[in-house]
């Protein structure tokens, strides 16, 4: 049996299933807990604790002896079940107490195994390949398994060129006992080849629970894989439109649960595209748990000051997947492409000009002035500006976003109430900032209501099948003011739904370049 999803089941936790298995976790190594105690550490009120330890006694998890135990068959679940059978409990609980501990153990390990990491294939700068420093591997590792996300769970690398899950991997061979078969599973989404490659012949050298699946983030997502991981990495493009694909991606392979980890390196940016970065959040339904600004080391990588950010991310139950699973994704996501083509520059002693396309002698600027002049030998120039056209890329936005919503277990009454469907339509087109133009509902014989809002940005429509306290709803909102996600929120309320399922799709994907005379 999954105690915890029982647990969780007949006490409805607020806080999810990570505060039982944490409460679980905790008086297992520790032991003899006070429920106020193990309350306080747990940031839950005690009669929420009451309700949890009671279960657990019920079940026979726990015991109550001079404090609060684990039993037999609790130890025998945490064990087997949760995977913290065979582990090395002071090693393991000095990694947890101390973070001096922790950075001893991350150097040790950085020593011991950077030449795997040295031999990493080179970066492909076209996709934005730069490498983490092995001590920066080791540390998204530590983080991992001190925030719950590691031991017995199924962890997913969106992307591995910084190899954080052989570093996993190493990690779990050193907090457990030798022979160990882990019930962690380790998978990583990788479109490169040659690190493919690697990360199979390193998992397979030592024995780790390491599986690479060649994935183009830009396609749909493998079946197999959807709704299957407890957490993931993310180190995307470092644009907004990188960010979204990564964390759709990452999003549709978690299990439907609020309260999953999502571990997301990203650059320090300028505060106008943090804030476009935190409304990506928001729009995929993520909360931001923890910013650590200098988490993350490059190496070479000056343009980023060597140094990134690590953001712990949280799902909620609004989390969602804003580039739906089954569909393409035709936009454009690395650095190279959201920067001018074709760059002039002119060298400041004999006024030659050098064009910078990816297809001359030289490829950057850094590299003309680390040469210097080809006919003088100087290495200061100037940008020229080599066109008088503004470029408008009309693929960044798609015309229109249309959610396709199921709303199942709903109050019965309301959905055959006509007033009520018209008013909770009208309600959430205004609460959308959408401008209504028309509004026409109809009731049926027996039952069920059928209605549409024509509003100037496009439409909400609905029906209903009281029978089946069932109802299907429609929005399309064009244009940027128009909030569709907030008209789908409030239905959810208003139905009374207990259950949704929905479609995110976007419309009118336009592939020209409009040129404007400037």
């Amino acid at each position: 049996m999954n105690y915890i999803d029982e647990i969780n089941k007949r006490i409805a936790c607020k806080d999810g299933k990570k505060v039982i298995e944490k409460a679980l976790h905790n008086v297992y190594f520790y032991g003899s807990y006070s429920s106020k105690t193990l309350a306080r550490e747990l940031l839950i009120p005690v009669p929420v604790l009451t309700a949890l330890k009671n279960e657990c006694k019920k079940l026979g998890l726990w015991e109550q002896g001079g404090g609060l135990k684990t039993t037999g068959k609790g130890k025998q679940y945490f064990e087997e079940d949760l995977g913290f059978g065979e582990i090395c409990k002071d090693t393991y609980l000095h990694l947890m107490k101390d973070e001096r501990e922790r950075e001893l153990l991350i150097h040790e390990l950085s020593d011991k195994y950077r030449n795997v990491f040295d031999s990493r294939p080179i970066v492909d700068v076209t996709i934005d390949q730069v490498k983490c420093t092995v001590e920066t591997s080791f540390r998204r590792a530590m983080l991992c398994l001190c925030n719950g996300s590691l031991i017995g769970k199924k962890v997913l690398c969106v992307g591995d060129d910084d190899l954080v899950s052989i570093a996993m991997g190493l990690l779990l061979k050193h907090i457990f006992h030798e022979n160990h078969k882990s019930k962690t599973e380790i998978c990583i989404f990788e479109m490169d080849e040659r690190y493919v490659k690697y990360i199979d012949e390193l998992s397979d050298s030592f024995s780790l629970p390491v599986q690479c699946e060649r994935v183009d983030l830009k396609d749909p997502l493998p079946l197999p894989f959807l709704n299957y991981f407890d957490s993931f990495f993310a180190d995307p493009p470092y644009t907004v439109q990188g960010a979204s694909l990564f964390l759709s991606r990452g999003i549709s392979a978690l299990k439907k649960e609020f309260g999953l980890n999502i571990f997301f390196s990203f650059a320090n940016k300028p505060i106008n595209e943090t804030y476009a970065l935190q409304k990506c959040f928001q729009l995929h339904g993520l909360v931001v748990k923890q910013i650590y600004h200098t988490f993350n080391e490059y190496e070479g990588a000056s343009l980023l000051g060597n140094r990134g950010q690590m953001i712990i991310l949280e799902t909620t139950e609004q989390t969602r997947a804003v580039i739906p699973v089954d569909k393409n994704s035709n936009r454009s996501i690395y650095t190279r492409d959201n920067k001018p083509k074709n760059k002039k520059y002119s060298c400041k002693n004999c006024k030659k000009t050098f064009l910078m396309s990816g297809t001359e002698e030289f490829l950057t600027i850094e590299e003309l002035k680390s040469n210097g002049c080809p006919f003088c030998g100087y290495n200061k120039f100037e940008q020229l500006n080599n066109h008088t056209k503004q470029e408008i890329h009309l693929l960044s936005k798609p015309l229109g976003r249309h959610i396709l919503a199921d709303f199942y277990s709903c109050q019965v009454k309301n959905l055959d109430d006509t007033d009520y469907i018209q008013n909770a339509m009208r309600n959430a087109a205004i609460k959308a900032k959408a401008t209504i133009v028309q509004e026409d509902f109809h009731k049926f014989s027996p039952w069920g209501v059928s209605g549409v809002i024509v509003i100037q940005e496009s439409h909400l429509t609905i029906h209903t099948w009281p029978e089946y306290s069932y109802a299907s709803v429609d929005l399309f909102t064009c244009g940027e003011d128009v909030d569709a996600w907030t008209a789908f929120d409030y239905l959810k309320i208003m139905l009374k739904s207990d259950h949704v399922e929905f479609s995110d799709i976007s419309r009118g994907h336009l592939s020209d370049i409009q040129y404007f005379d400037t």
